[in-house]
């Protein structure tokens, strides 16, 4: 998350208040006892649930099964 916000925080110098749009994506995952996914957040070390942002120029990694 650090370099998501340091992302953001590089639009906002060059645009000021002015309205962006940036995309996320987030989810709730449950197993079969009704039990939610949560992930600690890096930058805040709350609890919340899994997501992200692509940033600009972000590559796609791929997971072998």
């Amino acid at each position: 998350m650090g370099q998501n916000k340091n992302y953001i925080q590089g639009i906002r110098s060059k645009v000021g208040h002015d309205k962006i749009i940036l995309t996320f994506a987030g989810g709730c995952v449950f197993n079969d006892k009704g039990e939610v996914l949560l992930q600690r957040r890096g930058d805040t070390n709350l609890w919340g649930f899994p997501g992200g942002a692509v940033e600009l120029g972000e590559t796609q990694r791929r997971i072998k099964k």
